[in-house]
């Protein structure tokens, strides 16, 4: 991971002097977004990728990066809006219809979300994408044990899921099973290390008004755990 982040100031570089060369050309601009979201710069990566769109609109991987940054930013209808447009062209395309269904759980839409991960695994019954969407949506009807069963379908997966992880974390704690609880969130931490603050965690499971209060009860409890994590 630290040789990636050394690399991508040189990767940003090249890309830009692709860009300056032929600004008309959408590749380079797709690559820099790509680059500019590990870097964990958003605003910009946002910019770029919405050129990227502009000039190549069947770029289906910029779209969702972009709907991506777009739902984080709290612009979900904007997401929605371009992920309709993705999935009616590429119904394949599984990860449009997660960020579709993000985009309906970020407006409070919880049917829609649930017909979209009912999308997912019909196509891919083991789809990580169908069981996240389901794990957040079951989250938000505090249905605790299946939530934890929808995650742990994701993880079997994608094992380094800090959403997943976060969201076991945080089931885990309410059904008492604290040291379980406590594994997952360093685990969690590991994969995604703003988690440790409120803002950081709710934007992994997509907190609403309900959610924020459990989850600053969790941190003030356990935020202790992860320094044994990341001590030398």
């Amino acid at each position: 991971m630290r040789l990636l982040q050394r690399k991508l100031p040189q990767a940003e570089a090249e890309f830009r002097r692709a860009i300056a060369v032929a600004p008309d050309f959408a590749p380079p601009y797709a690559a820099l977004g790509e680059i500019l979201m590990r870097a964990g710069r958003p605003a910009a990566a946002r910019q770029v990728l919405e050129r990227a769109v502009a000039l190549d609109p069947e770029d289906i991987q910029s779209q969702y990066r972009l709907a991506t940054l777009w739902v984080e930013a709290g612009e979900a209808r904007r997401a929605i809006d371009l992920m309709e447009k993705t999935v009616a062209n590429h119904p394949e395309f599984l990860p449009a219809h997660e960020q579709l269904g993000l985009g309906c759980l970020r407006r409070g839409n919880l049917e829609g979300a649930v017909r979209e991960a009912n999308t997912i695994l019909a196509q891919q019954p083991q789809a990580a994408e169908g069981h996240r969407l389901m794990a957040l949506v079951l989250w938000k009807q505090r249905d605790y044990e299946a939530a934890l069963a929808e995650c742990a379908q994701a993880l079997a997966s994608e094992p380094e899921s800090a959403s997943m992880l976060a969201l076991q974390a945080l089931g885990l704690w309410q059904l008492k099973r604290k040291k379980e609880a406590q594994a997952a969130f360093v685990q969690a931490a590991k994969a995604q290390p703003q988690i440790g603050s409120g803002e950081g965690f709710c934007r992994l499971i997509f907190c609403d008004e309900q959610d924020v209060p459990i989850v600053h009860e969790f941190l003030r409890k356990n935020r202790w755990v992860l320094a044994p994590a990341f001590s030398p």
